[in-house]
């Protein structure tokens, strides 16, 4: 009967540690929560929504819901002036028509409102990111002190959404293909930054007959493009007109592209995407090498590298994108010695320039960077020498 008294008794008191470690838990969580919606709601009414990027989605909205064309630059300037913009030039929202159904619900609020809810959604797209490819907890601190996450969030970019597509694609490509090509919807908002992306997608669907990504892909492209006919019935003329005035070639993006561009001859805009067809080349040869075993959550980490590396058009807040790749390297099995302390100073060296030198996120400055987490990535998993042991574990998590 005492033996049996004792076993309670400890059973209770386990109990009551679990307890008590579950309270402790969830009150970190909240503790966590409350510091993160502080800060959120600091970056969003301690500034003028008129000095973001994020103005030129609201005004979008706004215009899409009067029916109006969201991509008219006087309608557009004359919105913005409203809301205390002081530039000559209008913020347009460049994204195709498909992409508008982001940026319909902040036209339903007033703009520091829904730069309150694009920032939430932000922060959600990397915790999402998180909770979906399993992130490790002493990792996940570098997710949001990633400096394009920073960037991209103080800006109002809508790079987060990019993140969050490839993430949920990651996720579900095995085991639901359909809602994995769903998914890049969220990728297709910025459709040239993924160009190598794209064609070794379209390569591997056909290969292993994965057409369901395929057909995903193309009812999200669909819904997305009759949403935004149904309330503006010429937007892609609309569209179509505002990338002709937008003088595009005649802006500097931080690319390798751009680079090789300005040092063959500035005034051939066709330059810039040289770098994405050899790229293309040599995403035939990875692919070739690799067919029998491609797994996008191992394989295509690299991809996804090279393919931001050499987009023709792109911004410091695009590079978000890379996230899954460099939290496959903080686990991959040989991890090089001091990789983790290098990447912390790259991360640091960007993170000074973003909060100290202020500069715009299209500055020389950034050119640097895509290369940069290419090069780390590649030392330090010892050039990314793939072995069946490292198929195995892509495949677990």
């Amino acid at each position: 009967m005492s033996v049996l008294l004792e076993k309670t008794a400890e059973l209770q008191i386990q109990r009551g540690h679990r307890a008590n470690f579950t309270a402790k838990k969830i009150l970190r969580r909240l503790a966590a929560a409350a510091i993160v919606l502080t800060g959120l709601l600091v970056i969003s009414v301690g500034s003028r929504p008129a000095s973001k990027d994020y103005i030129s989605y609201w005004s979008a909205g706004r215009l899409l819901l009067h029916r109006a064309d969201p991509y008219s630059a006087s309608q557009v300037l004359a919105l913005e002036k409203t809301q205390g913009y002081s530039e000559i030039k209008p913020i347009i929202m460049r994204n195709p028509p498909w992409a508008l159904f982001l940026a319909v619900p902040l036209g339903f609020g007033s703009p520091v409102v829904g730069l309150l809810l694009w920032t939430i959604a932000a922060a959600g797209c990397i915790l999402i990111f998180i909770r979906l490819l399993s992130v490790s907890p002493e990792d996940r601190v570098f997710a949001f002190l990633f400096a394009p996450a920073l960037g991209a969030i103080c800006s109002g970019q809508s790079s987060p959404f990019l993140l969050l597509g490839f993430s949920l694609f990651l996720r579900f490509y095995q085991s639901r293909p359909f809602l994995a090509g769903a998914s890049l919807l969220l990728m297709a908002i910025k459709p040239h930054l993924f160009l190598v992306f794209w064609v070794l997608l379209l390569v591997d669907c056909i290969y292993r007959r994965r057409f369901l990504i395929l057909v995903g892909g193309i009812c999200a492209l669909a819904a997305g493009t009759a949403f935004s006919i149904y309330l503006d019935v010429h937007v892609w003329q609309h569209y179509f007109a505002m990338l002709r005035a937008s003088a595009l070639d005649t802006e500097f993006f931080p690319t390798i592209s751009m680079l090789f561009r300005l040092l063959i001859d500035a005034r051939a805009s066709w330059l810039l995407f040289v770098p994405s067809a050899l790229a293309i080349v040599w995403g035939f040869v990875y692919y070739a090498r690799n067919r029998h075993s491609w797994n996008w959550e191992i394989h295509g980490m690299l991809l996804m590298l090279v393919t931001v590396l050499v987009s023709p058009y792109g911004w410091f807040s695009d590079e978000i994108v890379l996230l899954p790749s460099l939290a496959f390297a903080f686990t991959f099995p040989k991890k090089r010695r001091y990789s983790m302390k290098i990447l912390v100073a790259i991360n640091g060296l960007a993170l000074l320039i973003l909060l100290i030198a202020h500069p715009s996120l299209s500055s020389y400055a950034y050119l640097w960077t895509p290369l940069a987490w290419t090069v780390w990535f590649l030392y330090s998993t010892d050039g990314f020498a793939i072995t069946a042991c490292d198929l195995n574990e892509g495949a677990v998590r």
